[in-house]
């Protein structure tokens, strides 16, 4: 019986082991190197379709719309993004997709938290079965990074902002420190007067951030790219980001669970559900996206990501913060009819 047990364990390793190395990089491969334009077509298609059924009312589609246009959004902009240059977030790395959503979830529940503070959406619409509104939380909210950063690439293949050069920024010591205690400060002023502070959450985290990765990985950092007169890569991000704002708002518009505002100072001059200003947000709001992922792109590499007993402590703590996030948000911005 022990040697039976021992087989039965060897045998189950041999079959993980070959499914992690062997399979699923084939899969991968065939979807990168063969499937690309039939997960284009398919994924316009469907999109195309899913939007009928929206505006004909047919359920799931009509409430679960922003879910639909995101999740057949992002293969095609993959695909497109691969077959150009070979790159993609999207059709990446075997693990890159559950990477890249978890961080993209963990990264938006930051604004959801802040959110309770400021009051500035609220939800409606929303299923009242737990497991699968949450499960929707979930996939919606992992849509936010892949989003901003594949439209990016998108926009680098056809060239936009390819030549945007100014002057070499000196980056100083003293500047970074004026940098991070200039964030900290506006996140301060948001947390004491929400009303009148609240745009400076979609700045402050810039002002934090960059500095953070300048001092890692200087050619990352949007100061490093200025140190050399280098523009492009913020002022693509910024209308990557603002394309996106418009798509989010587009779509949500659409959709019967969506999101409103409630902005101080701003709530006319709507487009779809969004004050005309507050698009402007988009634009620094996909610098943090930025920022946030070559961050955790840095961290994937150090002992919490590497050491077994580190990731299983930070995935037990990922799974708190997300649940504890999601029930914030269920009591304190869902609108219950």
């Amino acid at each position: 019986m022990p040697q039976m047990s021992v087989r039965v364990g060897a045998s189950r390793a041999v079959k993980r082991r070959v499914f992690g190395t062997q399979v699923i990089p084939v899969v991968m491969n065939t979807l990168r190197e063969n499937g690309t334009g039939w997960l284009i077509g398919v994924g316009a298609s469907a999109h195309v379709i899913f939007l009928g059924l929206m505006l004909a009312h047919v359920e799931p589609f009509h409430t679960y719309f922003y879910l639909f246009a995101w999740w057949t959004y992002l293969p095609v902009i993959g695909a497109i993004n691969y077959r150009k240059s070979g790159r993609s977030y999207v059709i990446g790395g075997q693990w890159q997709l559950i990477w890249l959503c978890s961080c993209s979830l963990i990264v938006w529940l930051f604004f959801e938290i802040w959110n309770f503070r400021l009051d500035n959406w609220l939800y409606v619409g929303v299923i009242t079965d737990l497991g699968l509104r949450w499960t929707v939380y979930a996939l919606a909210f992992a849509t936010v990074l892949p989003a901003v950063l594949e439209t990016d690439l998108l926009f680098d293949h056809l060239g936009v902002a390819r030549r945007v050069r100014g002057l070499a920024f000196q980056v100083s010591a003293r500047w970074l420190r004026v940098s991070v205690v200039s964030g900290f400060v506006m996140m301060a002023l948001v947390a004491l007067l929400p009303r009148y502070c609240f745009p400076l959450v979609w700045v402050a985290l810039v002002l934090i951030l960059d500095p953070v990765l300048y001092h890692l990985d200087k050619e990352a950092s949007f100061l490093g790219q200025a140190s050399r007169g280098s523009y492009q890569r913020l002022t693509r991000l910024m209308l990557a980001g603002l394309s996106c704002g418009v798509l989010w708002e587009f779509w949500n518009y659409g959709s019967g669970a969506k999101w409103i505002y409630d902005i101080p100072f701003f709530d006319q001059w709507k487009v779809f559900e969004m004050p005309l200003p507050g698009f402007l947000g988009f634009m620094p709001f996909a610098l943090e996206c930025y920022l946030f992922w070559e961050l955790f792109r840095l961290a994937q590499k150090t002992l919490v990501f590497t050491d077994r007993r580190y990731q299983v402590l930070a995935l037990i703590v990922a799974i708190s913060y997300c649940a504890l996030t999601f029930y914030g948000i269920d009591v304190m911005t869902v609108i219950w009819l």
